[in-house]
């Protein structure tokens, strides 16, 4: 028998069986008992301020753990191996700065409380997440989780956050009170993080778990799907069903049980059956240019999906940041920047998180839900201060960045601070237990509940709220225009590398320019416009473009090529994880008669798969890994040319994408003397690049 006890009430309280069938959240797991937190039946008053503000909450993770430097706190006056590549910009707010990686949420955080100075002490994903999710890094009976990476075990774990929420501020509109989306946390290689469901609470507090890729057209979730195309026969049967469990619920509650099953597919029925809980889930009601804001990708399809089951009335919504396809044999998984920190939150972290979170506060705002809605971001833990031999950061929970915003929450202001290097909080420090406290306090739920299991009673949380959070106002009126560019919309499904086709660029007046994301060794210099290089950019008209590398590009005579001299078309693979890469370029090859004979004896072309040997990511300072030489006849059909390589990461022993990896196509002088391009009377001759491809197939 479960009961709930605030401080000032030690008794149980009948219910009605409507209160049975009102109280409580779903549960696709199984279920167990409910009751509503009654708090004491005082006036909200009584609890201090801002108690009861947030109808719902939005509890967003980053799981493995987000940089301070690269996000909410920079140190632009820490030493370099320290600070970062990354520098500071304004926000809106007078004395606040971001990281550079941030530009779109710097415009915004006049709508957010900053917190510095979270920490744990704990550098071990399971139990410092595992403090976060619950609010406590103990189990069952009090006693100390410890620090580690175990997995689940629901018979000690205490329950989530989101499942105290759902069973004591159930939802009043919603058939489920508690959701987490788009999939559960994993560790590698692959268990259940523990601390994310109803724990000793029992499954039937478990939040509702929609695993599910948002992104995907006419994506649904399978149980609720089931409802979209139901047979009269098969809808009759549930029916006679649900008759049958009114009946066997009076029998149960008559004897003073209560059926937990019954209970459970009581209210699958109801979710499946119930048009709005379905509605929550169908984007393509939102319109596109609404749905591009979010960002097409899996998180930030994700927070716009937390956005309408809010409207809907689910109570508390967690959603966590997703795993990528193959990541679980990687060792920089999600925010777990271990090596290749800088790429990692340049190219694949920050991007999405920056325009998710601005987008949901700003939606939320318009549509008048923010001063309801509590938002939460957290993670694991911070990285560490200093940046190791392979540009990562490490685990770090000293000291960790998070937000608040919404409902009851002071915004325009920072809550404490950290060092210098970014490593310890040096002014008011937050442990979990005062934010689970806070968001208790804030969803009009007493944070000295007890509730009592298995005739013992616990209490939700030992923590304080932060009285520093709470408020109705911005700290502070004044604002300033924030810095940082922000650009076009990323392009999340760009793939491993952008601008195959040359489309995206500058050119210059004569139509030759540079293509976004490749670099050209040599670039093509107008003053020297005839040496061996590499233009990156040429309109061919019908907005048709390619690239080039050669000599003798327009009328003027060429001068020559030294020995071993080369020029490349390269660009950096965008977000390399373990797996298999494959370059395709699609190739062509023309010049004057004298040069035909002079290139295919003397000049080589190779398509390559490299890796970086520099953490500046030098791309004169490379090595190859996998390369295919090729030489094209002169004025053929063009061809496509391939490479492919299985790479792997430090877990695997090779290390190979430990500082970034990239693809290039090279031109080079495989004679042992310098070409006299001059006296041979050779005018002009070239390397035509109609498209470059990479796929890729994560490892398994």
């Amino acid at each position: 028998m479960l009961r709930i006890f605030s401080n000032s009430q030690r008794e149980s309280r009948g219910l009605s069986r409507r209160e049975w069938l009102r109280v409580g959240g779903l549960s696709w797991l199984g279920a167990s008992l409910s009751l509503a937190n009654q708090a004491s039946g005082k006036d909200a008053s009584n609890f201090g301020p801002q108690f009861g503000k947030a109808k719902s909450c939005i509890f967003i993770f980053l799981s493995g753990g987000h940089p301070q430097h690269e996000t909410f706190d920079p140190k632009p006056l820490a030493e370099s191996a320290m600070r970062g590549p990354f520098k500071p910009i304004h926000t809106n707010v007078p004395g606040i700065d971001f990281c550079e990686l941030m530009p779109r949420t710097a415009r915004i955080a006049d709508r957010l409380c900053i917190l510095r100075s979270l920490a744990t002490d704990d550098n071990t994903h399971g139990s410092s997440a595992y403090y976060y999710y619950t609010g406590t890094n103990h189990i069952k009976g009090g006693l100390p989780l410890g620090k580690t990476d175990r997995k689940a075990d629901r018979m000690i774990d205490w329950p989530s956050i989101a499942s105290v929420v759902g069973k004591l501020k159930p939802s009043e509109r919603s058939p489920f009170s508690s959701a987490l989306l788009p999939e559960l946390l994993l560790n590698n290689p692959g268990y259940l993080f523990a601390g994310q469901d109803g724990g000793f609470m029992g499954r039937g507090w478990d939040p509702q778990v929609f695993q599910c890729d948002p992104t995907q057209p006419n994506y649904q979730i399978d149980s609720l799907g089931l409802a979209n195309d139901i047979s009269k026969v098969r809808l009759s049967r549930r029916r006679k069903l649900r008759e049958s469990l009114n009946d066997h619920f009076d029998r149960l509650q008559n004897s003073n049980v209560v059926g937990t099953f019954s209970r459970h597919v009581r209210q699958a029925f109801d979710v499946l059956m119930s048009g709005p809980a379905r509605a929550a889930f169908n984007l393509a009601k939102e319109n596109a240019p609404l749905r591009d804001s979010y960002g097409r990708n899996k998180f930030g399809q994700s927070l716009l999906l937390a956005r309408r089951l809010v409207e809907a009335g689910v109570r508390f919504v967690q959603v966590n940041w997703p795993r990528e396809p193959g990541d679980l044999s990687v060792g920089n998984p999600a925010w777990d920047t271990h090596f290749d920190n800088m790429g990692r939150c340049r190219d694949t972290l920050c991007p999405p998180f920056d325009l998710g979170l601005a987008t949901l506060i700003t939606d939320l705002e318009q549509r008048g839900l923010l001063d309801e809605t509590l938002v939460v971001v957290l993670g694991d833990f911070g990285r560490t201060p200093k940046i190791n031999a392979n540009g990562g950061r490490d685990h770090w929970g000293p000291v960790m960045s998070g937000v608040l915003a919404g409902a009851g929450i002071s915004t325009a202001q920072v809550i404490g601070a950290s060092d210098r290097n970014g490593s310890y909080p040096t002014d008011r420090r937050i442990e979990p237990q005062e934010l689970s406290a806070t968001i208790f306090h804030l969803l009009g739920i007493d944070p000295q509940t007890h509730i009592e299991v298995a005739g013992r009673p616990f209490k939700i949380t030992s923590g304080r709220v932060i009285p520093e959070v709470l408020g109705a106002d911005p700290v502070t009126r004044e604002r300033r225009p924030a810095t940082g560019i922000v650009g076009p919309l990323p392009d999340f499904n760009r793939g491993p590398i952008s601008n195959g086709q040359f489309a995206i660029g500058n050119p210059d007046k004569s139509k030759l320019g540079t293509a976004a994301f490749w670099r050209s060794l040599p670039r093509w210099d107008p003053s020297r416009e005839n040496d061996f290089s590499c233009r990156s950019r040429i309109a061919l008209g019908n907005g048709v473009y390619v690239a080039q590398i050669g000599y003798g590009l327009s009328s003027e005579k060429p001068a020559g090529i030294p020995k071993s001299g080369k020029a490349m078309l390269a660009q950096e693979i965008y977000n390399p994880r373990p797996g298999t890469y494959t370059l395709t370029v699609r190739v062509s090859t023309g010049g004057d008669k004298i040069s035909e004979p002079l290139w295919q004896r003397h000049i080589r072309c190779r398509i390559a798969l490299f890796r970086f040997t520099d953490l500046s990511r030098d791309f004169n300072k490379i090595a190859l890994l996998a390369e295919t030489q090729f030489n094209p006849m002169f004025g053929a059909d063009p061809v496509d040319i391939q490479v492919g390589r299985l790479m792997k990461d430090q877990q695997g022993g090779s290390g190979e994408l430990l500082k970034g990896i990239g693809a290039a196509i090279i031109v080079e002088n495989k004679s042992p003397q310098t070409l006299d391009l001059i006296k041979l009377k050779a005018q002009r001759a070239a390397l035509r690049i109609h498209r470059v491809d990479v796929s890729f197939e994560p490892r398994r």
